[in-house]
This record gives structure tokens, C-alpha cells and sequence, in this order.
């Protein structure tokens, strides 16, 4: 039913035709009513009620002009219509023959043939818009599918850029750091040692970028066990390398369980516990970490005594390019924590902590048999 012609015109066409039907069969309908019946039974039934159809074919043939539907839908509805008008009527002229044929007349034929076109009528008008809104909504998918490839197109430019420009820059730096060692005297020992951490964890940031970009190339979320023990002990002993005069506790032993993910759930806790320590305005960070099992969920809570989050910011933490309070990031740590738990099928909250900061909490769940 796919039609060239400018959408206006399509609705200006279609709707004019039902408008025009139904204001013809109305019409008809009138010149009845003006005629008389003998019973209000009969004036009821045989005119105001099909005049009452005939009059919602006709608004709803202007409705059709003015709801903005394109072409294709116009064309759909009209179609709709026309089949339940044209099946109707013939009906009507059916019951028509079949009282003349019988001898009985239990309504004028005019009344017959015109009620069961305006009853059609508005009957196919119904599926047709239903038909119509069939059709948006196969639209809007077929768009939401082609935003999804160009945001995938974008991620595979992103993720060439991360890999091959920014990572082979980021590695040179490195390496040339490393060779300047031997030339860099006791002053400039600091300042060199901090430029290869610096260095070091910009590499490993934009290795996760690459890794979390991929993953959403994926269609389907690649996850498996994951042994959280080994994962979370891991992030925890690299925080406490990478901030000596951060206080990093964590609860003893780490439930020896695993959880449904995948790779990336380093990439989610170095940026939670990341977030705990270089939030945190004081000299000596605290921050504590715990965890607990329930059948089917494993709960990790990251708590720091940092100046803590404003309840109406707590919100929109998680959106892209949001920052919490006098942050210097990019603001997409916590989306890319957000995204992943989502990934997951996990939860993430926010709450005030036990030692006057925030507490970050995710609930991951644990696979199938464990």
C-alpha cells in the first residue's frame, strides 16, 4: 500500500472521501428522520442511532486529516474503511432482497442499506487505526534499530581511537618515562614516579574503555560465573598500591562465591572504590568494604567518610556525563558502573554511610546451582 504521493495529500484525499461518505449517508438519514416513523422504537433504531454513525464517520474522517498520519497509515485506514463500508452495504442490500424476496418488511430498505454502511463504515475505520498504529509503532522500531547501528558505528570509531591513537601515545609516554629514570636525579624522583602511575592508570583506563565498548557491540551480554573473591581482593590490594595513605578495609574472608558477569566487574569495582578514595577531601580516607550472600544474590557494599553526595543529586548520578559534587572526572565512571550492573541484571543504590560519607551498594546475582 506504499504510495509517492506527498503524505498531505494522501489525508486530504482519504479523508475527504469518508468525511464526504459520511456526511452523505447522514444526509439520507436526515431526509428519513424528516419523513417520520411510526414508533419511538422505530425512530430510535432506524434513525437517530445509524444517524449517530454516520456522524462519527464523518468526524473521524477529519480526524484523519488532522492527527498527522503519513501516507502509508492514511492509505491503511481508508482501506479499512472502504472494506468494512463496501461489506456492510452489501450486506444490507442482502437483507434487503431477502425481505422482498419473504414478503415482510420490517424496515425501510433505504434505512437497512444506509445504517449497515455507516456501521461498517465506522467498524473498519476502529481496525484501521489500530492498523495505522500497527505500523507507527513498526516505524519508531525500525528508527530505534537504525540509532542503535549508528551508536555502534560510533562505539567501533571510539574504540579505534582508544586502542590504536590514544593507547600507542599513552604506551610511548610510558616508555619514554621508564628510559628517564637513569637520568633523573633524587628532586625529580617524585615528580617522575607520579608521572608513570599517572601514565600506568590512564593505560589501564582507556584498556577498560576498550573492553566496555566492545561489550556493547555485543547483541547479547557474554556472562558467565565469576569468582568475586579473587576479583574484589585484587581491586582491593591495587587501591591500596596506588593511595598508601588511604585506610582500605575489607571484610574477612571475602565470601568464597561467584556472581553472573563477566570480565568487566574489575572495571566496576575500580571505579567504585576509586570513586570512595579521590572523592574524599580528607588526607586520610577511610573506606570499608563488605560483602554478603543471600540465596540468589550477592550484596557489595563500598563505604568511604568522604563529604558524602546531596540527596538531590543522587538522582541523575548515574546518567552520562554527570559529576558529583566538586568532581574533576568525565563524569561516565558511574554511567559505565550503572550500564554494566544493568548488564548484569544487578542494582546499584546510593545511601548515607555508617562512618559519615556514601555507601555504594550493588546487588549482583549469583548463577544458577552455585
Amino acid at each position: 500500500m506504499a504510495t509517492r504521493l506527498p503524505p498531505r495529500f494522501v489525508r486530504i484525499g482519504v479523508s475527504g472521501t469518508i468525511t464526504g461518505v459520511g456526511l452523505g449517508l447522514a444526509a439520507l438519514l436526515i431526509a428519513q428522520l424528516f419523513a417520520g416513523f411510526a414508533t419511538p422504537l422505530g425512530l430510535f433504531f432506524g434513525g437517530v442511532f445509524p444517524l449517530a454513525l454516520a456522524t462519527a464517520v464523518a468526524a473521524a474522517g477529519l480526524l484523519i486529516w488532522r492527527c498527522g498520519l503519513t501516507a502509508e497509515q492514511s492509505v491503511h485506514v481508508g482501506f479499512w474503511w472502504a472494506i468494512g463500508t463496501g461489506v456492510s452495504t452489501v450486506t444490507g442490500f442482502a437483507l434487503v432482497i431477502f425481505e422482498a424476496s419473504g414478503g415482510v418488511t420490517l424496515a425501510d430498505p433505504e434505512i437497512i442499506v444506509v445504517g449497515n454502511s455507516a456501521s461498517g463504515g465506522l467498524g473498519g475505520l476502529i481496525v484501521g487505526w489500530y492498523d495505522a498504529r500497527r505500523l507507527a509503532l513498526a516505524a519508531e522500531r525500525e528508527r530505534e534499530r537504525q540509532q542503535l547501528a549508528d551508536e555502534r558505528e560510533k562505539l567501533a570509531l571510539i574504540n579505534r581511537i582508544v586502542r590504536h591513537d590514544i593507547g600507542n601515545d599513552l604506551q610511548v609516554i610510558a616508555g619514554t618515562a621508564d628510559a628517564l629514570e637513569r637520568y633523573v636525579d633524587d628532586d625529580g624522583a617524585e615528580p617522575l614516579e607520579r608521572l608513570q602511575r599517572t601514565t600506568s592508570e590512564a593505560i589501564d583506563i582507556t584498556e577498560r574503555l576498550r573492553t566496555f565498548v566492545s561489550a556493547l557491540e555485543d547483541d547479547e551480554a557474554d556472562l558467565r560465573p565469576i569468582a568475586l573473591q579473587q576479583v574484589l581482593t585484587t581491586q582491593v590490594e591495587n587501591l591500596r598500591d596506588r593511595y598508601p595513605a588511604a585506610t582500605v578495609s575489607l571484610s574477612e574472608p571475602v565470601p568464597d562465591v561467584a556472581v553472573q558477569a563477566d570480565e568487566l566487574l574489575a572495571t566496576v569495582l575500580h571505579n567504585l572504590l576509586s570513586n570512595a578514595v579521590t572523592h574524599n577531601d580528607s588526607d586520610d580516607p577511610r573506606v570499608i568494604v563488605t560483602v554478603e550472600t543471600d540465596p540468589g544474590i550477592v550484596t557489595i557494599r563500598v563505604a568511604d567518610d568522604g563529604p558524602g553526595i546531596p540527596d538531590p543529586q543522587r538522582g541523575s548520578l548515574f546518567e552520562r556525563g554527570e559529576l558529583g559534587p566538586d568532581s574533576n572526572g568525565s563524569g561516565i565512571g558511574l554511567y559505565i558502573v550503572d550500564q554494566l550492573i544493568e548488564r548484569y541484571d544487578g542494582s546499584i543504590s546510593v545511601e548515607d554511610s555508617d562512618i559519615g560519607g556514601t555507601a555504594f551498594e550493588i546487588e549482583l546475582p549469583r548463577p544458577a546451582g552455585d
